[in-house]
């Protein structure tokens, strides 16, 4: 029968001639234990509480023998304290007889409270409109503020100038929640849709980053703001979040990519006013050298123009900044659940960025065309840039 009496298990680990395998097998414990054991009684003034506390309890039984035998007190104090309750109580039993026999014992090392876990603050959602024509979007982006509310920061964002406007104020939470249920029901109509807080923050501070390269200085209290919220997370690059589809699937979300603009959200993309003002004086001309021509002649003479007019706006950075802008809204219309409409979005997006000709690009087309609801009319419809303030609460 293994033997597990501390003296005797300390006279094997003090005999010379007795190793540490003939310990193991009459202790029933693993060789590596005993020899473990052997070691931190020949340097036991140096050993730490917690390597004794770690052996089997036979070995660190001995062990606590040999430093109350060999008046190691402070080690007998921290055995005391140890997680191991069988270890601690030994050496609390063994704390007590010194004490009753006069002997001065240091008290055992009480371990410390651990700190009350911090509670989780609570996070609010935050929310994005889709990117306007004009590369806009607004961004809201909520913080708590225990004892006052919900700090809520509406910031308007360009992807040329940077950050462009911002209002911070506190709501009530309740007020909150009811603002983000009302966004949530009318933000299919505008594009509105929540975003991870993370991604929003990342947003608005690569946006202030823009204000510098764009010579435009940021709204007042931006960057104290921006420090509050502190740093995001950005979010992965839109055009690798939207992989081509298969190749016939790829073609059809293009064709279809010009019925975009029948959404809400999408109604205000118009070409740059500039091309479209410099169109209307072609289709001026036209108009005032039509003389008899017939009715089709007019009419591709008029198609002629508007092809023409969509290349000419189509240059290398146009195409850069339109396609950009598609990948994004594709992204938010994907997080909105329209997965159709974003695989069109992405389609057009690819078309551009690969040099197709705008002709080909329904959506880019009807940015110009939607401009001339007759054909033969000389002035366009008003290409006033979309008011993302009606996107705001």
């Amino acid at each position: 029968m293994p033997i597990d009496d501390p003296d005797r298990i300390l006279a094997l680990l003090r005999d010379p001639n007795v190793g540490s395998q003939e310990v193991a097998d009459q202790t029933g414990l693993p060789r590596s234990e005993a020899a473990r054991a052997a070691r931190l009684l020949v340097g036991l003034p140096k050993a730490r509480p917690e390597e004794i506390a770690t052996l089997p309890p036979p070995l660190s039984a001995a062990l606590l023998r040999a430093a109350v035998a060999g008046d190691q007190l402070d080690l007998v104090s921290g055995l005391a304290s140890s997680a191991d309750k069988t270890v601690a109580k030994e050496a609390k039993r063994a704390l007590h007889v010194l004490r009753t026999r006069g002997v001065s014992v240091p008290e055992p090392q009480r371990a410390a409270t651990p700190p009350p876990a911090p509670l989780a603050e609570e996070v609010f959602p935050s929310y994005a409109s889709t990117v306007d024509g004009q590369g806009e979007r607004a961004i809201w982006i909520a913080r708590n503020v225990p004892g006052r509310g919900v700090e809520v920061g509406q910031a308007v964002v360009s992807d040329v100038l940077g950050l462009i406007e911002l209002q911070v104020g506190v709501l009530g939470r309740k007020e909150y929640r009811t603002f983000g249920k009302e966004i949530g029901e009318r933000g299919q109509s505008m594009g509105v849709a929540e975003i991870d807080p993370g991604h929003a923050r990342a947003l608005v501070a690569e946006a202030r980053r823009r204000n510098d390269g764009a010579g435009r200085p940021a709204p007042e209290g931006a960057d104290g703001w921006l420090t509050r919220i502190g740093p995001g997370t950005p979010a992965p690059e839109p055009a690798a979040s939207l992989p081509p589809l298969p190749v016939e699937e790829e073609a059809l979300a293009l064709a279809a990519s010009g019925g975009l603009h029948t959404l809400a959200m999408l109604r205000g993309w118009l070409a740059d006013e500039g091309a479209l003002r410099a169109l209307a004086t072609r289709l001026d001309e036209l108009a005032a050298s039509a003389g008899t021509s017939d009715d089709a002649g007019r009419a591709s003479r008029v198609e002629g123009a508007i092809a023409e007019a969509v290349e000419a706006w189509l240059d290398a950075p146009c195409r850069q900044r339109l396609s950009a802008r598609l990948f994004t809204v594709g992204v938010h219309m994907r997080s909105m659940g329209l997965a159709d409409r974003a695989a069109q979005a992405a389609a057009a997006a690819r078309a551009l960025a690969a040099g197709v000709p705008g002709r080909d690009v329904p959506f880019a087309r009807e940015m110009v065309e939607k401009a001339f609801p007759n054909r033969g009319a000389a002035t366009p419809a008003s290409p006033a840039r979309p008011v993302i303030a009606a996107q705001r609460p």
